[in-house]
């Protein structure tokens, strides 16, 4: 019965809307009149089909985006004709698909859509969450394990006493035990539960696993039992929710300071741990991450560098010791992933140091491994969206930097877009500083570790990154790993006369400039002809002093700066 009354009403209020409906429409057309209906209902027409044809007209004449600033990724493009494509009907998806995707004025209209949709619901206490990618996702209860570690005595302890690792199979690579492997994620993506904005700031929802921070960890310690002599550092980097989500809402969020201090527990005891959460929860109040990117500002990388610095034995630098330089409007990834109003409200800069400290630095890219370019650590031409871009000037597999300081002492920093911010604080400390990005450096590192002298090691990850299957597949993945491209240049023979046992006087004696150096020619042939050139000098630093090569092991050594090197490129974005 009461079903029967709710359909009744609702039945009544369809009617009242249907005749209040006609009532409007009669007071119209006896206000117009027929004509001025008629012309009226035309001139709608008209309005519709010329906007339609403007943008149709448009859609063909100006020229199509080929990337999105604002989503930060590749447009669509045209696809390539073949009968097979046609008859299954791909061909003409496809053109749908690149028309729509490259429509001129694009991000004008995909940040109006945005700002339509925000206009729906309320945002509650200022807050909004934004699902992540395939819709809603619930908060994994997170395993626990077997023997829970005390992260904040380990964090907070100069000499932490972690538990002991399992015990490894005897081999000459230590093998590690890899879980079932989830989807492949980027560096905020598989352990992302969805987005909160939340005044004017937006922040991944942390979500990691037991098992893969067990993974983590047994990979490093891998490293350290295959490093006899190098010391190992792990740097695990918090990101902004663990500090700026308000206390009501940390339920959202699981707990990265107690996965830190998992992992920290997992790993070999001669492992250092850099206490970086430490040092950053010290100075919450300062601009150490951005609102509208996942990164740490350069602010924050610096406080991660003290920390590093207690552990290394070194004096940090203090910030007025540094030249601070700027890059404003900075909108970033966070944005490009929420399109979230609020954001573009408060807007982003980039704050970035340059030392006094001379150096010579050489970037190597995808496919060259043993042939690079000269380099600078900092991209000043980043702007826009791309400027985070101005550490390191991106993602790179390597880049090898010489600072002429004599102290024998030779760091790598295994990192991915987080440490682009930290490395280059390390030049004011080391004779040689090597960054690899551990999704694109293509040599066994293990072995690039012995024949460099390397002396340090450290992993500088951020957190979401430490429990994420893809990067710990890259980490473990470059141990041992084998560059599949051309051959390292094959080091020339040198000239041997051919003597007859008959004529010994017939042998040519080698010019007085190549037999004054013997040694040199052999440990480096292609310099026999002619020293190679000097770098150019980078801005506002005094040329660096070079140290001398080392003899070549059967792998040769990556030289600074070959000869007839292409300068820099005057643009590259990066991650």
């Amino acid at each position: 019965m009461a079903q029967d009354r709710e359909m009744e009403k609702k039945d009544a209020r369809r009617d009242t809307l249907e005749q209040e409906r006609e009532r409007s429409y009669a007071l119209i057309r006896l206000k117009l009149g027929a004509g001025r209906l008629r012309l009226v209902n035309w001139l709608n027409i008209l309005a519709v089909l010329g906007a339609v044809g403007a943008l149709f007209v448009a859609g063909l004449l100006l020229e199509k985006p080929t990337q999105s600033a604002l989503e930060k990724r590749d447009l669509a493009q045209f696809p390539q004709f073949s009968p097979q494509a046609l008859w299954q009907g791909d061909y003409t998806r496809q053109i749908e698909t690149w028309f729509a995707d490259t429509f001129p004025f694009r991000d004008a209209f995909v940040g109006l859509a945005a700002s339509t949709e925000e206009l729906y619901g309320l945002r509650w206490d200022d807050l909004r969450i934004v699902a992540p990618a395939g819709g809603e996702q619930q908060l994994p209860a997170p395993s626990q394990p077997a023997s829970p570690s005390q992260p904040e005595e380990q964090l907070t302890s100069s000499a932490p006493a972690p538990s002991q690792p399992e015990e490894q199979p005897a081999s000459s690579a230590p093998q590690v035990q890899q879980p079932p492997a989830p989807d492949d994620g980027g560096e905020l993506s598989s352990m992302n539960n969805g987005i909160v904005v939340y005044q004017g700031r937006a922040m991944s929802l942390y979500g990691g696993s037991y098992e893969s921070a067990a993974w983590y960890a047994s990979v490093l310690n891998a490293y350290q039992q295959e490093l006899e002599g190098v010391q190992v550092y792990n740097m695990l980097i918090p990101t902004a929710v663990e500090f700026y989500l308000p206390q009501r809402y940390r339920d959202l969020s699981q707990s990265e300071l107690e996965m830190i201090g998992y992992i920290y527990g997992q790993l070999d005891p001669a492992i250092k741990r850099v206490d970086a959460y430490g040092e950053i929860a010290q100075h919450t109040e300062e601009y150490l991450y951005f609102r509208t990117d996942h990164h740490w500002t350069g602010l924050g990388a610096y406080y991660a560098y003290r920390a590093f610095c207690r552990q290394a034995g070194f004096t940090p630098l203090e910030l007025g010791d540094f030249e601070t330089r700027r890059l404003d409007n900075f909108i970033g990834t966070m944005y490009a992933q929420t399109q979230d109003n609020t954001l573009l409200e408060n807007p982003d800069y980039v704050d970035y140091y340059l030392f006094g400290q001379p150096y010579t630095a050489q970037m190597f890219p995808a496919g060259s491994p043993y042939v690079g370019t000269p380099w600078n650590l900092w991209g000043e031409y980043a702007q826009g969206v791309n400027s985070y871009s101005v550490f390191l000037q991106g993602d790179f597999p390597l880049i090898q930097v010489q600072t002429g300081i004599e102290n024998g002492r030779k760091i790598l920093v295994v990192k991915e877009s987080f440490g682009n911010a930290f490395a280059p604080f390390l030049i004011n400390h080391y004779e040689e500083v090597y960054v690899v990005d551990q999704r694109y450096f293509q040599l066994g590192l293990v072995d690039f570790i012995r024949e460099h002298g390397i002396t340090e090691l450290c992993f500088a990850n951020n957190i979401y990154a430490a429990c994420t299957p893809y990067h710990i597949r890259c980490i473990d993945g470059l141990r041992h790993q084998v560059y599949q491209g051309a051959p390292p240049p094959a080091q020339p023979a040198e000239p041997q006369p051919q003597a007859a046992a008959s004529q010994p006087e017939a042998v040519t004696p080698q010019p007085e400039a190549v037999t004054s150096q013997p040694e040199a020619i052999a440990s480096q042939p292609e310099a026999a002809a002619s020293q190679p050139e000097k770098p150019p000098v980078l801005p506002a630093r005094q040329e660096g002093q070079t140290a001398e090569a080392e003899s070549q092991p059967q792998r040769p050594k990556i030289k600074l700066f070959r000869e007839n090197l292409p300068p820099p490129p005057e643009e590259l974005e990066g991650q």
